[in-house]
């Protein structure tokens, strides 16, 4: 029974705050993602811990850091409660004008309690339990979602594998996709924006670029367009095998990071970098590719929004240590890409999928460093002006990004699109006419030197890569009909496929 003397409760609590953030959104986060989150946690509680027993002792610090962190939990996961219960009369029930001082006040009550009573090695053995079956109770919770039936099994993936091929081309050109997460169409842009975008369209032609009358994604968010596009695929067959209710995007991270794609370009003897600015789409073959601007210590970007958004209780704070790092991860990009070099003779395939003009809106129309404009909902429409703001500085980088490439290297292929527009003001549940052109109207321009007169007067997503293969690899790919699916984000796999009606 000594060891249950021991006050290991500390170390059982620094585990909730990442558990609980894991079991909410255990749908998209791997478990092996939360592995140096919650290493991370034990070290800063345990410093702590080491610290503060000096002062206090073994039982009484343990006993403090463990009320603190229980104490910042019920916090944060209260304020929420109030603030996104839907019930606007309880709303100021969610300010932290109301629950700090209250919160404050019992933590403060409670430590001086515990410094000023004697307290016995006993009592960890009390609090030891209720560690235990606090966090049992989560990871069990946890645990019951991959024991459902709606989790993916491995034996799917083949569903959306097309034929890797090796090409005699000797000649092969280096490949660059510049993904602008979120970048809307021209009808959008006018519509909603009052926004005439020809000014960007009109350099990319005279740099050379085929820009499609008409240009739309084929889902509207990019958690089915990438892994469509990177996989030259429709995510028929794949959706026709999940449960309609199943809310798995771990299955659709996978097939976004073991692409088609990057396969076959590292089949074809191509060395391949990609530049994170906000998220990682990567191949198979690790030793074939170079990261650049990877997250710090590689942390999950959805675990990272979560921990700011729940745990941190001011906007301050959460623009300081998401949004900063979002603008932050975007810098490196735009300038280890600018100044790339190559590392070998090889033909390179680079791939840079940048959160622009995607929220977080941390750049005005110049590319000043701004403060975002936060809402709870980021597709609401008060947020149009940002996003305004911030397209108009994308279309500034983007002509800049262009340049350098062709500046290194004029028969580069260039590859400039979207994988969905912008979606501010979209009624996902009763869309109307025009909701499916703010969510699926796209950008994309094509940089295709030598291959002017075989381009096709439209491409869709979904055919990019088909194309560009056929032309300069002598590929074989079927071009696949342009078609548009609609679903709500929470029930991925139940989806319509609205191409009259979008067409209409």
């Amino acid at each position: 029974m000594k060891f249950f003397n021991v006050p290991f409760h500390t170390v059982l609590m620094s585990l909730m705050p990442i558990l609980l953030l894991f079991q909410a959104n255990v749908h998209e986060i791997p478990p092996e993602d939360i592995v140096i989150p919650i290493i991370f946690s034990i070290i800063v509680i345990g410093i702590a811990w080491i610290i503060l027993r000096y002062f206090l002792g073994t039982t009484k610090s343990a006993l403090i850091l463990s009320l603190l962190v229980f104490l910042t939990v019920v916090f944060c996961y209260t304020r929420l409660f109030f603030a996104k219960g839907g019930d606007e009369s309880l709303l100021f029930l969610g300010q932290n004008l109301i629950l700090a001082p209250m919160f404050l006040a019992v933590g403060i009550f409670l430590i001086i309690y515990i410094i000023r009573r004697k307290i016995s090695k006993e009592i960890n053995s009390v609090v030891n339990v209720m560690a235990v079956v606090l966090v049992s109770f989560v990871i069990f919770q946890a645990m019951l979602y991959y024991s459902g039936e709606d989790i993916v099994d491995s034996s799917l993936f083949p569903l959306v594998e097309v034929p890797i091929f090796q090409s005699n081309v000797t000649e092969k050109p280096d490949v660059y996709l510049i993904l602008l997460d979120a970048y809307s169409g021209d009808t959008t842009l006018k519509k909603d924006y009052g926004f005439d975008n020809s000014v960007f369209k009109n350099k990319l032609r005279e740099r050379g670029f085929f820009v499609p009358k008409n240009s739309f994604s084929n889902y509207p968010n990019t958690e089915l367009s990438m892994p469509s596009i990177m996989n030259m695929v429709y995510l028929d067959n794949f959706t026709d095998a999940m449960s309609k209710d199943s809310k798995d995007k771990l299955a659709l991270i996978e097939l976004r990071q073991e692409n088609n794609v990057m396969n076959i370009f590292q089949a074809n003897g191509y060395h391949i970098t990609t530049y994170y600015g906000g998220i990682y789409v990567e191949g198979k073959y690790q030793d074939a590719y170079d990261t650049i601007c990877g997250a710090y210590f590689d942390l999950n970007a959805d675990l990272q929004r979560s921990f700011v958004q729940t745990y941190f209780p001011t906007s301050s704070l959460r623009t300081m240590f998401f949004d900063d790092f979002r603008h932050n991860d975007l810098e490196c990009a735009f300038s280890e890409f600018i100044n790339f070099e190559k590392k070998n003779e090889k033909p390179q395939f680079v791939y840079a999928h940048l959160y622009l003009p995607h929220p977080p809106f941390t750049y005005d129309a110049e590319g000043n460093h701004i403060q975002d404009t936060f809402a709870e909902n980021r597709f609401d429409s008060i947020l149009k002006d940002a996003y305004l703001q911030q397209t108009i500085f994308t279309n500034k980088k983007a002509i800049e990004l262009v340049d350098s490439i062709q500046k290194r290297d004029s028969n580069a292929v260039i590859i400039m699109m979207s994988d969905h527009g912008g979606r501010l003001g979209v009624d996902w549940y009763n869309p109307t006419d025009f909701d499916y052109y703010r969510a699926l109207e796209n950008l994309s321009a094509f940089y295709f030197p030598g291959q002017e007169e075989n381009m096709p007067k439209e491409i869709a997503a979904v055919n990019v890569f088909r194309t560009l293969f056929n032309l300069y690899l002598d590929a074989d790919y079927e071009i696949l009909e342009d078609k548009q699916m609609w679903y709500v984000s929470e029930r991925p796999y139940d989806q319509i496929d609205v191409t009259e009606k979008f067409r209409r």
